[in-house]
Formats: structure tokens, sequence, C-alpha cells
């Protein structure tokens, strides 16, 4: 393939921007950063200079630019609805950063914007394109755990020694909080692996009186025929994102399946299975920059003119598990999780 994607970055002093998903461009092979986006394009280029071929400037000359093809959006959670629609408008196909919103019915608004606009919109879901989650599915499907009745995900990084007034995720009017910002990816672990919808949630949580936003959360999932997920996040303890499969017979242990990794620092794979019998197995698999991965997969989509690896239903139900489960919490009890 010759053609390569032309990427706009709308607000690329962001971390996850400059050290994860612009990296991922410059390494693909259909992709290409040409623009990147600030709300002070002068401030932005004494602060950061000029990468050669990548022109900074505001957000609203990025989004008319007939030079850029395709948008990622990294911008705080609250701003992702405005700056979607107006892609939309634009119509330009978008990458944007999870959440995709803060609740199903701006995801919902969101993809609806964009059919009527005819171009793709996708969240940025990025550990669902390691190589890893696809040997797990071989795994459980060659039947060696039997039967999965129950999942249990984890994610978390110690931001609270001490915590940083400024950081989005402290800002509540910014969307921030534990739930959004990393609940998210629990809830999507378990629904991957069921291969199923939730039906019911329990959740708690634990809120910071300094900052007003949550910074450890917990959940108990029903799943259809008498299947559990539990799921939890934190910000309170230290960088760690795993899943257990939980099978009839065995289990399958993912102790580096949500790890943020960037690069070349993304750390190997490890897959550890235990059958009904107490035998371990590990498997470790290499390093995999699944940043470079993801932006491969939605340029490959958006090249080809073929569906986006992540549909827009998978974005809307996750969000939905996300709304139960703060309804769950606001309310006490089971909340059940409309279909």
């Amino acid at each position: 393939m010759d053609k390569k994607l032309r990427w706009g970055v709308l607000g690329g002093m962001s971390w996850i921007a400059r050290d994860a998903i612009m990296p991922g461009i410059r390494k693909s092979r259909n992709g290409q950063i040409v623009a990147t986006a600030s709300r002070d394009p002068a401030e932005a280029r004494r602060r950061h200079g000029e990468e050669a071929g990548v022109r900074i400037m505001g957000y609203e000359e990025l989004l008319s630019d007939p030079g850029v093809d395709a948008i990622y959006i990294p911008l705080p959670n609250s701003m992702h609805l405005e700056w979607a629609m107006k892609a939309a408008e634009a119509r330009k196909p978008v990458l944007c950063e999870k959440p995709l919103g803060l609740n199903a019915a701006e995801v919902t608004a969101m993809f609806a914007a964009f059919e009527r606009a005819g171009v793709p919109l996708m969240e940025s879901f990025m550990y669902r394109f390691h190589p890893q989650h696809a040997r797990v599915r071989e795994i459980i499907d060659s039947g060696v755990i039997g039967e999965v009745l129950e999942v249990r995900a984890h994610l978390s990084n110690n931001m609270m020694s001490p915590p940083d007034p400024k950081n989005v995720r402290f800002i509540p009017e910014l969307g921030g909080g534990v739930l959004l910002d990393m609940g998210c990816y629990v809830v999507s672990a378990s629904r991957m692996i069921m291969q199923a919808e939730p039906m019911s949630i329990r959740g708690w949580q634990k809120m910071d009186s300094r900052f007003g936003v949550d910074v450890a959360d917990g959940a108990v999932l029903e799943f259809p025929v008498g299947r559990m997920g539990v799921v939890s996040c934190s910000f309170e303890t230290t960088g760690l994102g795993h899943y257990s499969v939980i099978g009839r017979h065995g289990m399958i242990e993912v102790p580096r399946a949500l790890v943020l990794g960037l690069g070349s620092f993304a750390p190997e794979a490890l897959i550890v299975t235990v059958d009904k019998n107490g035998r371990r197995t590990e498997e470790l698999m290499p390093a995999n920059d699944h940043y470079q991965l993801i932006v491969e997969a939605f340029g490959d989509a958006v090249l080809n003119g073929t569906p986006m690896p992540l549909s827009p239903q998978e974005s809307i139900n996750n969000a939905r598990v996300l709304d139960a489960w703060a309804l769950s919490i606001r309310e006490g009890g089971d909340v059940k999780i409309a279909p």
C-alpha cells in the first residue's frame, strides 16, 4: 500500500499523544503526522519547536485543512463530544481517546453524527490490538480450562504520592475520576473475555474530598447463565493492569494485559495457563506496540473503506455498563443494564 493516511492531532501536547499515539503513527506502515493543533500555536512552537513536515495550527484550522485526512483526539474527557462533533461536520474520520463520551447518550449521539456525515469514528482502546488477547482466546477455545465462569480485571496507577491538582484526572469539570479513566478498560476486558454483555452490576467507590473525584472503584458484574465479572480500578495503587479468566477446569492469568507500555518500553506479554491438575504453562510473547497496531488498523479501514475494527455498538455497550456502575454507586445495590 503506497498511500498513507495523513493524520492531524487535536491537542498534541498531552502525554498520550506525545508519548504513545504519535510515535505509533510515525512507526506505522500506513500513516504520517502532517499537523498538530494547539489552543495557542505560537506558544506550542516556542515551547516544543516544530517537527519537520508537521505544521502547528489552531483547532478549527486543523479541522478545515484539506491536507489532513483523519483526526486523533486526546483531549480531556469532557471535550471529546464537542470536538468529535466538529470533526464530523468537517467530514474527518476520528480516532478518539477513551472514554469516547462521558455517558452512553453522548457516545450514541457521536456515532449518529458520524453516520450522517458518512465518515468513521472509533474509540482508542489500544490494548485490544495486542496479539496476546487473540492467544488467550485460542487457549479458551482449546478447552483446556473448560467453560469460562468468571473473569477478574484490574487496572491501577499510583497518582496520589503526591497528587497533581493540575492533572485532568483530578478535575471533575473535565470528566476526571478513575471510573471513566480506568474503569472503561476493565469493563471492556471483561466483556471481551465473556463475549457477552453483563445483565446487572453492583458498584463501590472511594471519593477524594480534596478534588471531588473518585480515586478507587470496584464492581461485580452478572453475565448470562450464572457467570460473573469482578472489576476494579484505582489511582492509589501501583501500575497494575491484568485480568484472569477462571474456567471450570483451570484458569488463565494475563499479568500484563492492560499495562500501558509505550513503544520500545512496552513489556513482553506473559500468559500463564493453569490446568485442572495445577500444572502451569507460561508463554512469553515479544513486546509489541499496541499504539502502532491500533493506528495501523484504523488507517487500513479508512484507506480501504472497510468497517472499523472496533464497532460503534462495542463502544455504546461499554458506556452503558459504566453508566450503570455509576448509578449503582449513587443509589446502592444492583442495577440492571439495558440491552
